[in-house]
């Protein structure tokens, strides 16, 4: 049985963020109006909107963690075009570590990546790591 295609591309735009394809997933992975959610108060919070904003923050994010980011899925829920994935989180930047659970849910339409909502454990460990 082969994977759900919504499933794939969450997977996808995981594993290119860890290699530092950033045109990976905006040619192949991202809707052209595509909206990331990232909550809390750091340098890297906010709502990124359209292919060039969403790369700008992962182009950020590659570059303050050193490119240590690493997105480890440990379950898929899909259902209607949503994609719901439990993942640990994990990267180093200027001598702090972070080790993080939380639930990202994508939205997918036309086989891309049209939004994602990020939901950390705990806001205030992330909002740390990046201040």
């Amino acid at each position: 049985m082969s994977e759900n295609p919504d499933i794939s591309a969450a997977r996808a735009s995981y594993e290119s963020i860890t290699k530092g394809d950033l045109d990976y997933i905006r040619d192949n992975l991202l809707a052209d109006d595509v909206v990331f959610h990232v909550p809390g108060h750091g340098a890297l919070a906010g709502e990124y909107r359209g292919k060039a904003d969403v790369i700008g923050y992962l182009s950020r994010l590659v570059d303050v963690t050193g490119n240590t980011m690493r997105y480890e899925p440990e379950a898929f829920l899909s259902g209607d075009g949503h994609i719901a994935v439990f993942l640990r989180i994990r990267g180093d930047r200027a001598g702090k570590e972070l080790d993080e659970r939380g639930v990202h849910v994508f939205r997918i339409a036309g086989g891309r990546i049209a939004e994602r909502w990020s939901f950390p454990q705990d806001s205030y460990a992330v909002d740390q790591f990046f201040s």
